[in-house]
């Protein structure tokens, strides 16, 4: 029997036809804020590669979901345009970068993630990726937003141990683990990570067959011993595959150390290690490419043993980790309670377990990057990695670390004035810094900027049309990602009208007038061939003016000098964008013992592909106590270096470079 469908149940089935038919209202967008409370949603975030062979810092955001729903709201993220961006777990990894979901039950609920990226070992530019957020609310309503992911890339040339390291392979005997070129290389790349970070100069050479060593058979049964089969002047690594029971590393137990030009140095430091390989896990596979963009195929569990990474933790004992080191058998003796830095930088003691292992809980990762020289991470890394830690902690055993490379110096303001603004006119410009985490943030915390002024907390970039002539004084705030970071500040006078810009220098012998004021040296990093421990490649472009050319004392970090090296050598100038320059100023650095003014210099820029010399170069005066002049024609380029010929048995050094387009 059929029934008869009602008016009411007419009105219902309309109403369930119109739900359906009805489509989802879009989601609201959310909200990315920073640790100084910026929102980031248009600018978007930086990250930094510190010299592509070590982890590099991370940086924290809070996510806030839309003000309405309807609830919940998922949020999936994605750091996208290289396998090599991160984020902390739970996220995967994938070949076009890292993903994470959040989920958020109401409107007040806010949530953190941390986002990094792998060390890039090839030197390059700067990179741009992007990052994704794909929202969708409980009605499957969803809205796409994205943010530009900005990557400083400091290394800009590769990094080099400034010591020969020679590598032998001769009692590769049992497994022939180093036959295999890819595994040589990875092997060879992971124990020159360790000396890249290292402020050495040559040692006093070491005659074939002085030096030596032991090596393990399997089980650690056999020993043999051996010996160095050429002369060096660096540093020894014995190679050597075994079978069981594990990979480690080890210094030379012959008590021969290290001297140079006849005279004991402190330490003691060992003159040769050995570096043990095991490898005897059931189903993985040996995985060696050294390739930024396979840095992501390590995180397969189960599947991959990373060559480089258990190379590189397990020569850390060869080359510091070790009880044959005395500075660090008093590090382990005392847990770590006499270094001040590590405390500093960790915020905490950092001891080593009887192993010789920094611990692998979470206290203990280190305290920028989240990664560990273990299996455990902040994110989901396996490649084991060197960190900041591991070489603060493995200075004590002698190897000074070189202070001018970006992980180890302090954040600092280096512009140090101001031109003048012409009243009425549009003004910009940049204020730079250098050191720390830099997602910097910049604020005026003291006195006042022009009316018509602004300071962009996110580029430090002043710019506006100033209306009211006269003086104004104020202070800047920088602040860098570490939280740990003290601000720094600088007071800066801006004068508006007054006559325009600031005048041009009162031509000298040696120089000519600048028809740009501005000095783009400031905005630039600095690089160097070799720096003597004492002295500073980040002097040249502070934009100061030296009194003499013999100015300042050792570990002030006012000049670069290159003691005792000879010959040629090179500082240059590296900006994050191509700069049009034409003129060059170069104070040269002459102390009237072993740095003397070169013999002869130039300048060299990058075309793209090489270094050549300036085209239409005025000539190179070598003179000093005042700035020497060159001016050429107009280059475009991201590098200006200098280039000095050493007079003989003198050593060269710099003052100041300054640049001008």
């Amino acid at each position: 029997m059929k029934r008869a469908i009602t008016p009411a149940v007419l009105v219902l089935l309309a109403a369930s036809l119109l739900l359906v038919a009805t489509p989802a209202q879009a989601v609201g967008s959310a909200t990315v804020v920073d640790r100084f409370g910026r929102t980031v949603n248009d600018y978007g975030v930086k990250l930094v590669d510190w010299e592509g062979y070590l982890a590099n810092p991370y940086i924290e955001l809070t996510v806030r979901p839309p003000a309405s729903g309807p609830f919940p709201v998922t949020i999936d993220l994605k750091a996208e345009g290289t396998s090599r961006l991160m984020m902390d777990l739970p996220s995967q990894l994938t070949a076009t970068g890292a993903t994470k979901q959040l989920t958020f039950a109401n409107a007040s609920e806010q949530k953190t993630f941390k986002l990094a990226i792998h060390s890039k070992r090839a030197p390059g530019a700067d990179e741009l990726y992007t990052l994704r957020l794909n929202i969708r609310a409980a009605d499957n309503s969803t809205l796409v937003q994205t943010m530009p992911i900005r990557v400083q890339q400091d290394q800009k040339t590769a990094l080099e141990p400034t010591i020969p390291i020679n590598f032998d392979y001769r009692y590769d005997t049992i497994t022939g683990y180093f036959n295999n070129a890819p595994f040589r290389t990875a092997a060879e790349e992971a124990v020159k990570d360790w000396f890249r970070f290292f402020d050495l100069q040559p040692f006093d050479t070491v005659a074939a067959g002085a030096e030596s060593n032991h090596l393990p058979g399997n089980d650690w049964q056999n020993t043999i011993n051996v010996t160095n089969n050429v002369a060096y002047n660096g540093m020894y690594v014995f190679f050597r595959g075994i079978q069981t029971p594990y990979s480690t590393g080890y210094p030379a137990a012959n008590g021969r150390y290290a001297t140079r030009n006849g005279q004991q140095l402190p330490g003691p430091i060992h003159r040769s290690t050995a570096q043990i390989f095991e490898y005897d896990e059931a189903g993985k596979q040996l995985f060696t490419s050294l390739a930024d963009e396979d840095w992501y195929k390590t995180e397969i569990a189960g599947s991959v043993l990373d060559v480089h990474g258990l190379v590189m933790h397990e020569y850390g004992h060869a080359v510091a980790y070790h009880s044959d080191w005395a500075g660090m058998r008093n590090y382990v003796n005392t847990q770590g309670a006499n270094d001040q830095e590590v405390i500093a930088y960790q915020g905490r003691t950092v001891p080593l377990d009887s192993s010789y292992h920094i611990p692998g809980t979470q206290p203990y990762w280190d305290r920028l990057s989240g990664q560990s020289g273990g299996w455990t991470h902040l994110f989901p890394t396996r490649r084991w990695m060197l960190t900041k830690l591991a070489l603060l902690v493995a200075e004590n055993a002698g190897w000074p670390l070189n202070r001018n490379l970006t992980p180890f110096l302090a954040p600092s303001i280096v512009s140090t004035s101001l031109p003048n603004a012409p009243a009425g006119q549009a003004y910009q410009q940049t204020l730079t810094a250098k050191g720390g985490v830099p997602f910097y943030d910049w604020r005026v915390t003291g006195g006042a900027l022009p009316a018509g002024l602004s300071l962009d907390r996110f580029t430090g970039t002043i710019s506006g049309t100033p209306n009211t002539a006269g003086t104004y004084s104020f202070t800047v705030e920088l602040r860098d990602y570490d939280s740990a970071s003290t601000p720094v500040t600088r007071t800066f006078q801006l004068t508006v009208g007054g006559g325009g810009p600031n005048p041009t220098p009162t031509p000298t012998a040696t120089s000519s007038p600048n028809p740009n004021p501005g000095n783009l040296a400031t905005q630039a990093t600095a690089s160097c061939s070799f720096t003597s421990s004492w002295e500073s490649c980040a002097a040249i472009n502070t934009g100061g003016d030296p009194a003499s050319s013999n100015i300042g004392a050792p570990n002030q970090g006012n000049r670069w000098g290159t003691w005792p090296n000879q010959g040629e050598q090179w500082a240059e100038l590296t900006w994050s964008s191509a700069q049009s320059v034409r003129q060059a100023q170069v104070y040269f650095f002459d102390d009237n013992q072993g740095i003397d003014l070169p013999a002869s210099w130039r300048l060299q820029y990058w075309n793209g592909s090489s270094y050549v010399d300036v085209p239409g170069a005025s000539g190179y005066p070598v003179a000093a106590n005042q700035y020497n002049t060159v001016n050429f024609s107009a280059v475009n380029t991201t590098r200006l270096r200098v280039v000095l010929q050493s007079a003989p048995s003198f050593s060269v050094g710099l003052l100041e470079v300054k640049a001008y387009s």
